[in-house]
């Protein structure tokens, strides 16, 4: 962030009359009287106008779902960084910028070519969150339990209920490793086959839910009782970058778990992109895409 100051001078000048015996007229003082906007061209005094300062740590914005079971984050960038070259020897690179094992071979820990990382981590101070803490994250808030009745009843099929849980989380790669030109375009050159993979994965519930989101439709929830944790998390998750590659669960809520926000976690090094040793690679930005699906299956 910039910060340009910007300084204002005064210069006051001054004119001596001498040789002049005049005596000084009494001052008269000159003001503008408040609440009256005739005396003042329209606009009344007091007057006040606002300045935003603003700051944030972390990743922003949210995925812009709603409803009673969403999708509320995952991880908008997996940053491998930029690097001199690619050694079949040492395939392996971390989510914090690095080149594993070869750390002479990071350019900058940023794939854009900066400074700064930008797989982004968790900031909180929810001690129910202390597992997760500082690590890439993915959220499913289950706020199931607020379902009203009369809402249940818009399901004709009688599936719906008021209870938690009941889904499944999952995500899967989009294509492969794709070269983008200077607009982002695809080249049509790829890396084949490589891998992505997510290891030990760290799990926290909170039902301070609105604390965590800080989005207004999470304002007021509470827990309609004891909040039960999920029990079926895998702890490693791994997929293949190509076109053909299927949904991994990540995670899956047995009826009654996963009141509240339930958020999965991985430190920058236990996500890995491994490529494949005989990857030949050109000069430039590599890009793929994962989707997350969160899913009930009821139909």
């Amino acid at each position: 962030m910039k910060f340009t100051k910007m300084t204002s001078a005064l210069v006051a000048g001054a004119t001596l009359l001498a040789g002049l015996a005049i005596a000084a007229p009494a001052a008269t003082q000159a003001a503008t009287v408040q609440g009256n906007a005739g005396v003042n061209g329209g606009q009344a005094l007091p007057q006040d106008a606002k300045t935003t300062a603003g700051i944030s740590f972390g990743q922003l914005p949210p995925t812009g779902n709603t409803g009673y079971l969403r999708l509320q984050m995952v991880p908008k960038i997996l940053d491998f960084g930029n690097h001199e070259q690619f050694f079949s020897d040492y395939p392996v690179f971390t989510a914090d910028g690095q080149n594993a094992g070869r750390a002479d071979n990071t350019r900058y820990p940023s794939y854009k070519s900066g400074n700064t990382n930008l797989t982004a981590v968790l900031n909180t101070d929810d001690t129910a969150l202390a597992n997760v803490k500082g690590k890439a994250w993915t959220t499913v808030v289950d706020k199931q339990t607020t379902r009203t009745d009369a809402e249940n009843a818009e399901d004709k099929t009688g599936q719906t209920d008021s209870k938690a849980g009941d889904w499944t989380l999952s995500v899967k790669a989009d294509g492969p490793l794709s070269l983008k030109d200077d607009n982002g375009a695809d080249t049509g050159k790829t890396i084949d086959n490589a891998t992505l993979t997510m290891l030990n994965t760290a799990y926290g519930q909170t039902g301070n839910v609105y604390g965590l989101t800080n989005e207004s439709q999470d304002d007021g929830f509470t827990p309609v009782g004891a909040l039960v944790p999920l029990t079926d998390i895998s702890k490693t998750t791994t997929m293949t970058l190509s076109g053909t590659d299927t949904n991994h669960q990540v995670a899956h809520a047995a009826t009654g778990e996963g009141e509240g926000a339930n958020v999965f976690g991985w430190d920058k090094t236990n996500i890995k992109l491994v490529l494949p040793k005989t990857s030949v690679v050109n000069n430039g930005t590599y890009e793929t895409t994962l989707t997350w699906t969160l899913a009930t299956g009821l139909n």
